[in-house]
């Protein structure tokens, strides 16, 4: 096991990472994007795809590596500060889920809606909050502006969206 696996395992474990079921395997892709975003690099490309920023390469990875890394003991390594930080960051956007929408459609709206704000050129849409809550909802019309607004004050707050003073 190299550097890289025993990084991924211990992060995959902190995040509760697991294959199990479609919503799991979702969850994985954003939390991973999310943690990401802040800094903690693995290493995965991400690219825009139905259910938002997905890594072709992660999931090639979880089907590969997961049971292995999940079973591993890695209490003999640790992260660096600033990753256990992110690590912690990621997991605590949990609490701050809206009652109407689930696990998965809550990191699944957090993850799309930075995704877009980090590629706005891409998308061809300005500075604005609104052009961006048009864009995610013209592709996820399960989201309504109002979990857009509150899903982006979190990622504001949190520090995944800098916001200028």
């Amino acid at each position: 096991m190299n550097s890289i696996d025993i990084a991924n395992g211990i992060i995959f474990q902190k995040l509760g990472i697991s294959k199990d079921s479609f919503d799991d395997r979702l969850i994985c892709q954003k939390k991973i994007y999310l943690l990401q975003s802040l800094g903690t690099n693995l290493g995965y490309a991400y690219n825009w795809y139905v259910r938002g920023p997905y890594s072709p390469a992660l999931t090639s990875y979880l089907y590969g590596n997961l049971d292995v890394l999940a079973s591993n003991d890695f209490s003999d390594c640790k992260l660096a500060d600033t990753a256990e930080k992110n690590v912690h960051c990621v997991n605590c956007l949990k609490e701050r889920k809206r009652a109407d929408l689930t696990t998965a459609s809550w990191y699944e709206l957090l993850a799309s809606l930075l995704y877009i704000h980090n590629n706005r050129e891409s998308w061809k849409i300005n500075d604005q909050e609104q052009p961006l809550f048009l864009t995610l909802m013209k592709y996820k019309p399960q989201y309504n502006e109002e979990q857009c607004q509150y899903a982006f004050e979190i990622l504001s707050d949190e520090g995944f969206i800098k916001t200028e003073l």
